[in-house]
C-alpha cells in the first residue's frame, strides 16, 4: 500500500515540475504571431459588431418603409449576428408576421431571417365601461 502512494506522490510531483516547466517558457517567434493574431481577431470582431449594427438599422428602416403595407413593427426587436437577423416581439396580425419576415429578407446584406415575432391583438386604452 505504501509503495502506491509512493508511486502517486512521485507522479504528482512530476505533474507539478512539468507544469511550472511549461510556464515558464520564455516567449517565442510564435507567441509573437499569436499576440498579433488576437489583436486583428479584437479588430474583425469590433467591426462585425458594427456591421451588425447598421444591418439592424437597416432593417428597422425597411420596417419604418413597410408601413404604407400595413407592417405595424414598433413592437418588433431586431437583432443581427453576421448578416443573420432575428426578429422577435409582437405585431396585430399573421399577415403582419409574414410581412415583417418578407421585409426582413428584403433588406441587402440580410443571409437568414428568423421569425420569432408572435401575434397579440392590441388593445386601446378606453375602457367599455
Amino acid at each position: 500500500m505504501n509503495v502506491f502512494k509512493l508511486i502517486k506522490l512521485a507522479g504528482a510531483t512530476a505533474l507539478v515540475i512539468g507544469c511550472l516547466n511549461a510556464h515558464a517558457q520564455p516567449q517565442t517567434a510564435g507567441s509573437a504571431a499569436a499576440a498579433q493574431l488576437a489583436a486583428v481577431t479584437s479588430q474583425s470582431a469590433a467591426e462585425s459588431r458594427t456591421a451588425n449594427r447598421q444591418l439592424a438599422r437597416d432593417v428597422r428602416h425597411a420596417f419604418r418603409a413597410a408601413k404604407n403595407q400595413g407592417l405595424r413593427a414598433s413592437n418588433v426587436t431586431v437583432r443581427v449576428n453576421n448578416g443573420v437577423v432575428t426578429l422577435t416581439g409582437s405585431v396585430p396580425t399573421a399577415e403582419q408576421v409574414e410581412l415583417a419576415g418578407s421585409v426582413a429578407k428584403g433588406v441587402s446584406g440580410v443571409q437568414s431571417v428568423i421569425n420569432r415575432v408572435a401575434v397579440r391583438k392590441e388593445f386601446s386604452g378606453r375602457g367599455s365601461n
